[in-house]
């Protein structure tokens, strides 16, 4: 195997190493700064690359070729050790990155892991309270709902007691105005009688009246004889204009105390008892009437409570 095969053999080998090495760094690189550095050693990597294969191409037009070839390859080698060197310092200086940022990245997730921890020990707590305040509210709500409930009872208790009380206050109304039905027909009743006696008395004072009107007439008789006696025995003026003012006040009393009567109807007495068996005729068919509105009343009464009732005593 000649040096020029095992040249460009390791050539190759190289070449390989620095295409596979330089991506691996290129993706580890995260810091824009070191990621711009990178950058700039790959482009002096492949313009030392440029420059030693050209160097190399010419070689072969040299006389000694594969010592031209050899002095290349340790020029490439000095000038890539060199980038080799910048490249792992730049490396290390994202590996201690790297680990600060993986050590922040820990803290971070510890952090992280503290503040779930803590925020599951909040919403636990949260619920916790919560399923305490639904308790609680359930609580409150069964408390109104029997309260509610009692007040409807109460409620339905006083419309039951408050119905009952005006049934009471209705029949007792009721009861009240057939008692002052039944007792103004008592009054009507007796007034009808009051009356009926006042009309007896009317009459017997009638059949009174001529007795009354001749008493009358003989006192008015005397006191003409007076005043004529006066007038003839007295000569002043004065004194017969007394005995006229005398006649004159005596005629008016008369006058006054005798009631007129029609000459051609004289007063008797002997209607009055017919007048009167008439109106106690009409007075028994009234009360008759009222004994039989109030038994009608009772029978009503007694169909409406269904049970037995005394009927109301009747009045005389």
């Amino acid at each position: 195997m000649s040096a020029h095969y095992v040249s460009r053999i390791a050539l190759v080998w190289f070449l390989a190493c620095a295409a596979v090495s330089t991506p691996a760094f290129a993706i580890e690189i995260s810091d824009p700064q070191l990621l711009t550095q990178m950058d700039a050693l790959q482009l002096q990597r492949e313009a030392v690359d440029a420059e030693h294969n050209q160097r190399d191409r010419a070689c072969y037009h040299r006389f000694l070729v594969n010592a031209c070839r050899a002095d290349v390859a340790r020029s490439r080698r000095v000038r890539l050790a060199g980038i080799k060197q910048q490249e792992l310092a730049l490396s290390q200086q994202q590996r201690a990155l790297l680990k600060q940022e993986e050590l922040r990245a820990q803290q971070q997730r510890l952090e992280d892991a503290a503040q779930q921890e803590l925020d599951r020990q909040d919403r636990l707590a949260d619920r916790a309270q919560r399923a305490r305040d639904l308790a609680q509210r359930s609580a409150e709500r069964e408390g109104e709902e029997l309260e509610r409930l009692a007040r409807v009872a109460e409620r339905a208790q006083r419309d039951e007691d408050r119905a009952q009380r005006m049934q009471d206050r209705t029949e007792l109304e009721q009861e009240a105005q057939e008692r002052a039905a039944a007792q103004t027909l008592k009054e009507r009743a007796l007034a009808e009688k009051q009356a009926e006696h006042a009309a007896v008395a009317a009459n017997a004072s009638a059949a009174a009246a001529p007795e009354e009107k001749a008493r009358a007439l003989q006192e008015k008789r005397a006191a003409h004889a007076a005043v004529a006696a006066s007038g003839a025995s007295a000569s002043e003026p004065d004194a017969k204009q007394r005995a006229l003012d005398e006649r004159r006040a005596s005629h008016t009393a008369t006058v006054i105390a005798v009631p007129l009567k029609p000459a051609s109807k004289p007063a008797s007495s002997a209607p009055a008892p017919a007048a009167v068996q008439q109106k106690e005729s009409a007075y028994a068919r009234k009360q008759q009437e009222l004994e039989e509105r109030i038994a009608e009343r009772d029978r009503r009464l007694r169909e409406q409570k269904g049970s037995q009732s005394a009927p109301l005593p009747t009045f005389p």
